[in-house]
């Protein structure tokens, strides 16, 4: 039996084997270096991801129970005691001064975590709870719901001037970058810078599509044709505020670079200063300053957007535009602000704050403009946990008996939770 001869395989082909076999598992080991990469940073990623989750779900829990807290506090506590006994010590760690204001309270300090025991790895902020019955609604500017008021009527010539005056006092407010001492801008604003803001503001709320249109300082307003232009393009709303923020849309604001921090210190867009009723014609409820959280400087304030003897008013000066009774209390505002903060402090009634006044004014309109206790409130509240932040906005109304003064029914009108 023959057999046929079997060469042996060459050294080069089996090099060439080899050097294939080891660049194929050198590009495996690569391929799984990144697979292993890619899934650890992923899962780096979907474990801090997870721990976000959880450090937002343990904030916002914690920071909604503070706002359950609040509302029981504002509905079960007396108002001053609420004020002055339990949130002062809490202010105090925000304020930069001896006097705490509660109408305008301190920017929100974080305090240690573990400070309330239900909640230990929670950090709470202090609180912003503020009254705000003393601000000027802007959208009493027009009447609901057919919103018929038309430029230089009584009644718009009086809001135009307390208007005029709010913004007149912005001219000495200078804002801050946080963490600079360097000023970002001023305010300044003169009554022809004012007016078509209000004028425009008019417009803004108003169902026609005529322009404010002032015979005097040859005001003009702002209809559709001024919002063309606008990048992006958005339509006049022909209606009512729902939120603050809008006024910065509203032609000629923008321009005045008036920080919205600025305009939530004298406005709002809430029927505030009386209860609320879902019927009320809440162009007639005045603005009205709570005596017993206020300071005297806040009185004073207060009390000084009623001038009438202004650049502005003067031209309306016939006995249909007057208003003696508002003229009146802010030509002895210092002696009214005095009279109603004298130390030692003590609680006002209603009957207190009118006896007060008595020997100050002959006029028996405290009432107009002064309340002894709050039934609008705007809340802010926030948390924080592994630096992951939870905050509760709101604003609140309350019923009180006419009586005590104690607090029948709370209302949430705004709720916003992040």
């Amino acid at each position: 039996m023959s057999h046929l001869p079997v060469s042996p395989p060459s050294s080069s082909k089996t090099t060439s084997q080899r050097g294939i076999a080891l660049l194929i598992t050198l590009v495996i080991l690569a391929l799984l270096a990144v697979f292993m990469t890619e899934f650890s940073f992923e899962t780096k990623l979907e474990t801090r991801g997870i721990h976000n989750y959880q450090a937002s779900f343990k904030a916002r829990n914690a920071v909604k129970s503070m706002f359950k807290a609040v509302l029981e506090g504002l509905k079960g506590q007396d108002e001053v005691k609420f004020f002055t006994v339990y949130l002062k010590d809490l202010l105090r760690l925000g304020a930069t001064s001896n006097e705490i204001s509660f109408l305008n309270p301190p920017q929100p300090v974080g305090l240690p975590a573990g400070v309330i025991a239900d909640f230990p790895e929670v950090s709470f902020y202090t609180p912003v709870i503020r009254p705000i019955d003393h601000l000027y609604n802007l959208n009493r500017i027009q009447t609901p719901p057919f919103r018929t008021v038309n430029p230089e009527m009584k009644g718009d010539v009086r809001l135009a001037n307390q208007f005029i005056n709010i913004l007149k006092k912005w001219n000495s407010a200078t804002t801050y970058q946080p963490g600079s001492s360097v000023p970002s801008y001023n305010i300044q604003l003169n009554t022809n810078d004012i007016l078509p803001i209000y004028a425009a503001i008019f417009d803004w709320l108003d169902k026609d599509e005529e322009i404010y249109d002032s015979s005097i300082y040859g005001t003009i307003g702002a209809e559709k044709n001024s919002y063309i232009s606008a990048d992006p393009y958005f339509e006049i709303k022909n209606g009512f505020l729902d939120k603050l923020s809008e006024v910065q849309l509203i032609s000629g604001v923008k321009g005045k670079r008036i920080p919205l921090d600025q305009w939530k210190k004298g406005f709002t867009t809430f029927p505030v200063g009386n209860k609320y009723e879902t019927q009320a014609d809440f162009s007639k409820i005045k603005p009205r300053i709570n005596v017993n959280l206020a300071t005297f400087e806040e009185i004073e304030q207060f009390l000084e957007q009623f001038d009438q003897n202004t650049a502005y008013f003067i031209n309306y000066s016939a006995k249909s535009y007057d208003d003696i009774y508002a003229q009146d209390y802010f030509e002895k505002r210092e002696e009214i602000a005095a009279e109603l903060t004298k130390q030692p402090r003590s609680k006002l009634t209603s009957e207190d704050i009118k006896n007060k006044l008595s020997n100050i004014t002959q006029y028996d309109r405290s009432r107009d403009f002064f309340i002894p206790y709050s039934f609008w409130y705007e809340i802010l509240l926030m948390t924080e946990i592994d630096n992951v932040k939870a905050e509760v906005r709101a604003v609140v109304s309350v019923d009180r008996n006419a009586a005590t003064g104690k607090v029948t029914n709370l209302i949430i009108h705004n709720f916003f939770l992040r």
